[in-house]
């Protein structure tokens, strides 16, 4: 049977850095009937004339370029200017393993499979440390109950129909969305199709930079803002989410995060608002201990707890 042709989009923002190592891991791919659209969304380095260069070797790279608009308007624009009945999506750092596409693209013989994905290391070039995926959990069928309460899909790991990714809208480029346009994006294909995933790691998404903490802040922020536009754009899909509980777990999720970087009255505020999505004595006292307790008093009891904590684990060794 013939390989249906995969478009793979890739954005391209300031990247001559790190795009050809990318580039090349998705060309190695065992599935061979591909095309990789490069689009160049303004950039100020000398990533274009690279692209042309690299566009050179293989007549399977086309290269986009246009106006910075942000990550989702040049996934976007390399949509509508692809001509593969699937669509892959990578960023510019990231890279595919070699059979990515080959486990993958079977899965597609089932007409209800709207989206695949699969298993994505994250690498931290900071500590130089790589976590891999949790596969205890399956993410595949009817997933959109488990998938509203925390993405599960590393974008560079997913596959998707061409005309399904239409149907709903493509990417929303709103820069409130950013960090989330594609959990947004598969938070729609959910509803209007059933998702498979593969059991391995296909993908390996790379994290620059040590500064966590500013970014979560702007992920919390943008998580809400994905859940209220899927809450009022397809109202009659998700009329019985339970959308206060999901909220709540989501500022709970945060304010955990908070905590571990020592952001104490920031998780405060936070465990309040989850308090007043769904009341719970935990976290309205919690909420109310970090967010008017001085910040001092619970950084000077983390140290404590973590100098203790890591004194135990070398008396032990």
């Amino acid at each position: 049977m013939k390989e249906a042709k995969v478009s793979v989009i890739i954005p391209v923002y300031n990247g001559e850095q790190y795009i050809e190592n990318t580039l090349d891991s998705i060309l190695q791919q065992s599935y061979t009937n591909i095309e990789v659209i490069l689009v160049n969304d303004g950039s100020k380095d000398a990533s274009l004339a690279l692209l042309h260069r690299l566009a050179q070797r293989d007549d399977r790279i086309v290269v986009l370029d246009k106006a910075n608009g942000g990550v989702a308007d040049a996934r976007n624009y390399g949509i509508t200017h692809c001509t593969g009945a699937y669509v892959a999506f990578c960023d510019q750092d990231d890279l595919w393993y070699q059979d990515k596409l080959t486990q993958q693209m079977p899965l597609f013989s089932k007409a209800s499979i709207g989206l695949v994905h699969g298993g994505s290391e994250n690498f931290y070039t900071a500590t130089n440390k790589t976590y891999q995926p949790n596969f205890k959990r399956k993410h595949r069928g009817k997933i959109f109950s488990s998938l509203i309460e925390e993405n599960q899909i590393s974008c560079c790991s997913a596959v998707a129909r061409t005309d399904l990714i239409k149907q709903v809208g493509m990417f929303d480029p709103d820069p409130a969305l950013m960090g989330v346009d594609d959990w947004h994006l598969w938070l729609k294909l959910a509803l209007v199709s059933e998702v498979d995933f593969v059991e391995t790691v296909v993908a390996k998404h790379i994290f620059h930079g040590d500064n966590y903490s500013m970014l979560d802040e702007k992920m919390h922020h943008a998580e809400i803002v994905c859940l209220e536009k899927i809450k009022a754009e397809f109202a009659l899909h998700t009329a019985n989410v339970a959308w206060p509980q999901i909220m709540a777990s989501i500022h709970t999720r945060y304010a955990r995060s908070y905590i571990n970087t020592s952001q104490f009255s920031l998780a405060g505020d936070t465990l309040l608002k989850a308090h007043r999505q769904q009341p719970s004595f935990s976290s309205l006292s919690k909420g109310l201990m970090y967010r008017y307790i001085p910040d001092i008093f619970w950084q000077t009891v983390q140290r404590l707890f973590r100098y203790a904590k890591a004194n135990k684990k070398s008396s032990f060794a």
